[in-house]
């Protein structure tokens, strides 16, 4: 915008300058050199209009001002054009006043045809950019621009041939004109990523003009329009203006392209930024790892530094070690995706929480790489672990609840039996004792102690069906997919507690009928359990692993499901107390889950039961029969139940 309104300060100045030169009678202000021809009062009214309009776009003044100034310019330039044309007189000539300084005119104000025909392109110009600041009044403007200042040009270089189309001040203050509205076009059309899509045609333009003017030039000169030299410099300006608009347009392609792909760059690096997601690709034959800025930025390394698993080594928590190199381990092997979190331990001795996910793929050379991202979760980890810990205490408040309000209710609903009981005993008592004894009293009173008993009785199971779940439901239940999920529900308990999970699931493994729910119960309270006991394990890899094969059933084909761990083993002295209600070797622990368990199991014709390592740990196996073998019984059963007489 600087640029139009400095073009718009200097036309203004010429044309005020012609004006005054012609109000005041001084020759050298309206035509330079006596030889030179002047410029027209109309054209001198015009530019200061055209230069007052251009100021104000520039400057951001009120818009009418602007339609004002365009319409006087087009009109004048209009009429004159129809003078021209048209050969008439309709006295805008002497419009400003009549001629009195003796300069060489065909007409005291009438512009050049070239002018005119300027000055009406330049009004429609400034007249439309007012009311549509858009992408097609940036086009018209840009096209109208190129024009202009190529006329203008043109005309300035007639004058070193002697070809005059206009004044030679008039030449020059139209290719400023022109050069102004070209940088109010590409205001207008500011596009941090494109280019302006008038601009190869304005260059082509250009061209053209400079062409038709040093060809004339040479013309006037003395060589014949169509000889060797005119020829040469005609067709060589023709042939260079399509060469230079297509030179630009690609180059503003380029320019294009390669500006959406540094700003797709930038939205990028934001994106990752704010997102707290680096990304990063790893070839697993070289070892070459490559990092993002992000990625660079959540290990707190030096973008300067080469990556390697050494230096990712020396950043991850000690404690997850051992799952950094399973998962090389695993991507070196068959090549599968990776999914992994672990944990990033900072010089300043914060610790990071890290998500990364890997797709395997091959690069142009056919070597197997990986290319995925990894995310910061610190805050969401944190999060979780705050609201874990509320749920506990919310549950742990629970059960408190449901306890209190189940004592309190038997308490009440049982003092009043109990004190009927206690007052028929003792009533039986005197009754017995009397002389002689009433055996007839002491008998009813016998009667209504046992009413009293089976109603507290019946009290006590009454407010016990409050806290018994519903029957359990039989379906046909895949115990690989219902450990599946289980794992997936408690891997983030498993993340926290440091251990490593090995899963080996039998492929052939047959169905069983049961409650799945319930079944998938015991199978977490077995996972959990075996996490508790490497709480204290630090001299090794916490390793836990689940496994599924063929095992007992009634005739040898149940299913079987084993819990393996690496904690500190079985007590030999306690083993066969552990499933019983109430008993526990933790200390916050309330000795119910094995007990509950062990119900569940037996409830689906199984057997649960625990079994000390070869090494460090212990294992806990369940097995239940398939669901032919629970089908089987069921017909058996049924078949044995004798059919109701008719």
């Amino acid at each position: 915008m600087r640029l139009a309104a400095c073009s718009a300060v200097f036309i203004i100045a010429v044309g005020s300058t012609a004006l005054v030169g012609w109000f005041t009678g001084s020759p050298a202000l309206i035509q330079l050199l006596p030889h030179l021809p002047p410029m027209t009062r109309n054209a001198a009214l015009c530019f200061m209009l055209c230069g007052v309009a251009l100021w104000i776009l520039a400057r951001g003044g009120p818009r009418w001002t602007v339609v004002a100034c365009a319409c006087v310019v087009g009109l004048l330039a209009a009429l004159t054009l129809c003078q021209i044309f048209l050969r008439l007189d309709i006295g805008i000539d002497e419009l400003l006043g009549s001629s009195y300084i003796a300069v060489k005119l065909v007409r005291p104000g009438r512009m050049a045809p070239v002018t005119a025909a300027c000055f009406l392109m330049a009004a429609i110009g400034l007249g439309l950019a007012p009311r549509t600041l858009s992408k097609l009044s940036a086009l018209w403007l840009g096209i109208d621009g190129s024009i202009i200042a190529a006329l203008g040009l043109a005309a300035t270089v007639g004058f070193w041939g002697g070809v005059m189309l206009a004044a030679l001040h008039t030449a020059v203050s139209l290719s400023v004109l022109g050069i102004g509205l070209l940088a109010l076009a590409w205001h207008v059309d500011d596009d941090p990523v494109g280019t302006p899509p008038w601009l190869p045609a304005s260059a082509a333009i250009g061209v053209v003009a400079i062409t038709m003017g040093l060809w004339r030039a040479v013309v006037a000169g003395g060589h014949s329009p169509f000889a060797l030299l005119p020829s040469i410099v005609l067709g060589g300006g023709c042939l260079m203006a399509p060469v230079l608009g297509l030179t630009v347009y690609l180059a503003q392609r380029a320019h294009t392209q390669a500006a959406a792909l540094r700003r797709s760059g930038e939205f990028l690096t934001e994106a990752q930024r704010l997102s707290r997601t680096g990304s990063f690709s790893w070839r697993v034959s070289t070892d070459t790892v490559t990092y993002s800025e992000q990625t660079y930025r959540t290990h707190g390394f030096d973008s300067t530094l080469p990556v390697t698993l050494d230096l990712i080594a020396t950043r991850v928590h000690p404690d997850d070690l051992p799952l950094l190199r399973e998962m090389v381990r695993l991507a070196r092997g068959p090549g599968s995706d990776l999914d992994q979190e672990y944990r990033l331990l900072m010089p300043d001795l914060t610790v990071k929480y890290l998500h990364l996910v890997a797709r395997a793929t091959r690069d142009p050379e056919g070597q197997r790489e990986y290319v995925g991202a990894i995310q910061d979760i610190t805050q969401r980890w944190l999060a979780e672990e705050a609201l874990g810990k509320v749920r506990s205490e919310l549950a742990h408040v629970a059960r408190v609840t449901s306890l209190g309000v189940l004592t309190a209710s038997i308490a009440h609903e049982v003092s009043q039996p109990l004190a009927g009981i206690v007052t028929n005993a003792s009533t039986c008592l005197r009754m017995l004792a009397a002389e002689p004894p009433n055996v007839e009293g002491a008998m009813e009173t016998a009667r209504r102690t046992i009413r009293d008993g089976n109603r507290a009785s019946d009290v006590i199971a009454g407010l016990r069906t409050l806290f018994v779940k519903r029957a359990a439901t039989t379906e046909s239940v895949d115990l690989n997919e219902a450990a599946r999920e289980v794992i997936a529900l408690s891997r983030s308990e498993l993340q926290r507690g440091r251990v490593v999970l090995r899963v080996e699931l039998a492929g052939d493994l047959p169905s069983v009928a049961g409650d799945r729910v319930q079944l998938q119960q015991v199978i977490l309270n077995l996972l959990l359990n075996a996490s508790d006991a490497m709480h204290e394990v630090d001299d090794r890899p916490r390793q836990l692993t689940i496994q599924t094969a063929h095992g007992e059933g009634a005739d040898g084909g149940g299913v079987c499901l084993a819990v393996r761990d690496a904690g500190v083993g079985l007590d030999p002295r306690t083993m066969e107390r552990l499933f019983e209600a109430f008993y526990t070797t933790k200390s916050w622990g309330m000795g119910i889950g094995l007990s509950v368990s062990r119900s569940i199991v037996e409830s689906h014709r199984g057997r649960l039961w625990a079994a000390a390592n070869d090494g460090p740990g212990a294992t806990f196996s369940f097995s239940i029969p398939r669901e032919a073998q629970v089908l089987a019984g069921n017909l058996d059963a049924a078949l044995a139940t004798p059919m109701p007489a008719d």
